[in-house]
């Protein structure tokens, strides 16, 4: 398969009020220098619209935070779906999903994706947002520790990392502390990492306890001694944390006004990323390493695999939000204490471009 070029440029990204999370310090913007092919498809944006007879729907901006649950954003992007649905996709690289969703209602971005929580948060309080897409079916969140910590109220006095205040994982974490009496602030201290060193952090013994992820499932269970105190891959824990096993907590996300104002584009984008999640349950994960290999660079091949294989049970087949799904992860944000309201599934969801994509033929039904 030809490879992709791509420009990478940094871009300044601006401070912003919202309800959570902090300002991002930066980003980075991937243009497009040529859509990737293989052997049935175009070369650039134009072959690719003469091909399937799509006009041109203009750039489309979307915040993302490159990491391996939004593997089928990338096959799309890689393969040159969003070129064939007559879209310009512009990836603009933010810290993390907050920033990701301030950045969208700032007008800074059109698309974002995000963990469900940030979301449930600002619609309560009026902030109106779409929910298009989801990637996962199910969420695969774990709370790791050392050696000598064997249960979660063992970690009174202790050192965590759980992730960006206000995020999802940093919700989860929280949760699975105050539910085992740990006071936040009182018994437990929270740290922030980067997140690419919370696994050597655990190792060294500057955290007992931290949040893991399909970003580091794999490094994590190389530390000797290393153990998941929760780990919702296990049917046990999932249905004692989750209470579902439909949770379809990482999705991709418009504001009400941008989908409402731009339905052609919303659906050219949502076509793309369904067709990537129908790729990916049609290919090995060695094969969609080779394809995303290129935007998670230096990262090797085989690293990018395993971590694709990791997560292979809980991709979505075709984006499908049900509402027995949302239920779960609404009811999920009110016992974790986000919302103290029954939000609408209707209010927040809006399945008829994954319906219109499903009916087009590019994914099976449910």
């Amino acid at each position: 398969m030809m490879k992709r070029l791509l420009t990478f440029s940094c871009v300044a990204v601006l401070c912003l009020t919202a309800i959570t999370g902090c300002s991002p310090k930066g980003g980075t913007t991937v243009t497009t220098a040529a859509a990737a092919s293989t052997q049935e498809q175009a070369k650039t944006p134009e072959e690719a619209q003469a091909r399937t007879g799509k006009k041109d729907l203009g750039k489309l901006v979307v915040a993302e935070f490159r990491g391996m649950t939004w593997a089928p954003m990338y096959i799309a992007y890689q393969n040159g779906y969003f070129e064939e649905e007559g879209l310009e996709v512009e990836f603009l690289r933010i810290d993390d999903g907050p920033n990701c969703f301030k950045g969208m209602h700032a007008g800074q971005n059109d698309i974002c994706i995000l963990s469900q929580e940030v979301a449930l948060k600002a619609e309560e309080q009026g902030q109106h947002s779409t929910a298009l897409v989801t990637m996962l079916d199910t969420r695969y969140y774990s709370f790791a520790a050392t050696a000598e910590i064997q249960s979660v109220a063992e970690l009174k006095g202790k050192t965590v990392f759980a992730s960006t205040p206000g995020s999802a994982p940093y919700t989860f974490c929280v949760a699975v502390m105050e539910e085992a009496g740990l006071e936040i602030g009182k018994d437990v201290t929270l740290v922030n990492l980067n997140k690419g060193a919370v696994v050597a952090a655990l190792e060294k013994g500057e955290v007992q306890a931290a949040f893991i992820n399909a970003d580091n499932f794999k490094e994590a269970d190389n530390v000797e001694g290393l153990h998941y105190l929760v780990d919702t891959r296990k049917a046990e824990d999932a249905a004692k944390y989750l209470k579902s096993d439909e949770f379809p907590a990482e999705v991709i996300y418009a504001t009400k006004k941008f989908a409402d104002e731009n339905p052609e584009k919303v659906q050219a984008f949502v076509d793309g990323v369904v067709r990537g999640l129908d790729w990916l349950q049609k290919h090995t994960s060695e094969e969609a390493a080779d394809v995303i290999a290129e935007l998670f660079s230096p990262m090797e091949k085989n690293v990018i695999a395993e971590k694709i294989e990791i997560m292979r049970g809980a991709f979505s087949k075709n984006g499908y939000i049900s509402e027995t799904g949302e239920n779960a992860v609404v009811d999920f944000a009110k016992r974790s204490g986000i919302i103290s309201t029954d939000l609408k599934y209707e209010d927040m969801v809006d399945m008829t471009y994954v319906e219109n994509a499903i009916a087009a033929g590019y994914a099976p039904e449910n």
